[in-house]
């Protein structure tokens, strides 16, 4: 009667162990967005049983591009966990993402979803039309894709201010080549507003702009001020 039992017990032990289950935590960094072109960074670290560093492990950082709606995750990037347990997979984003890691030896494995923000890159710049009035240009670059409509707001204050207030609400507009009726260059934009300085600055100002999310790009949790601009 033991023999049965016995060549069951053997035959379990001699079974390969199934992978260990994979608990997979992960950040984002910078958290709060970058600029076009920029990369950005997701770290973390892979555990196993007791909270045990699952070394020398594959992962892979999984992203789902604006908008979310139809697309799939895809592969981007690869890596493997350190003696720790840690990782970190680097990749350059062309626009806001949902990203996760997965663990392909631990099947069915995979982290939170966590947001990344990606803003157009932007320059800030004036020129002078005449005495005491002066034209504000804000500039962005996109992706040729991207479509911004949202408007550009200008603010404009005495030199030494830490608040100044808005003073300008203006459309942000694609760049055209040379003349209105050019062919418009894709994943470019320009808002412009001109604006009057008083006599009583005597030339000493200093302005600033805000581009609140609009097409995937940026971080939507951060506003533009209403009234006035904090340096």
């Amino acid at each position: 009667m033991l023999r049965p039992l016995l060549i069951a017990l053997l035959a379990l032990s001699l079974a390969p162990a199934a992978a260990a289950a994979a608990v997979v935590d992960v950040a984002v960094t910078p958290a709060g967005g970058d600029v076009l072109g920029k990369s950005q960074t997701v770290t973390g670290k892979l555990t196993g049983a007791y909270g045990a560093p699952l070394v020398g492990r594959s992962v892979v950082l999984e992203a789902r591009p604006y908008p979310f709606k139809g697309r799939q995750y895809k592969a981007v990037e690869t890596a493997k966990s350190g003696l720790d347990g840690r990782f970190a997979l680097e990749h350059v984003f062309d626009r806001n993402q949902r990203v996760r890691v997965t663990a392909p030896e631990s099947p069915g494995d995979r982290s939170s979803v966590l947001p990344v923000f990606v803003f157009p890159r932007s320059a800030l710049n004036f020129d002078l039309v005449r005495r005491n009035v002066i034209r504000l240009v804000q500039t962005y670059r996109t992706p040729k894709d991207i479509k911004l409509t949202a408007p550009t707001r200008f603010y404009l204050g005495k030199k030494g201010k830490q608040r100044i207030p808005l003073v300008a609400k203006v459309e942000t507009e694609p760049v055209r080549a040379k003349g209105k009726q050019g062919k418009i260059k894709k994943g470019r934009f320009r808002a412009t507003a001109v604006v009057r300085i008083p006599r009583a600055w005597k030339g000493q100002f200093r302005f600033g702009s805000c581009f609140p999310y609009n097409a995937g790009m940026g971080n939507p949790k951060l506003g533009c001020p209403k009234k006035r601009y904090k340096f």
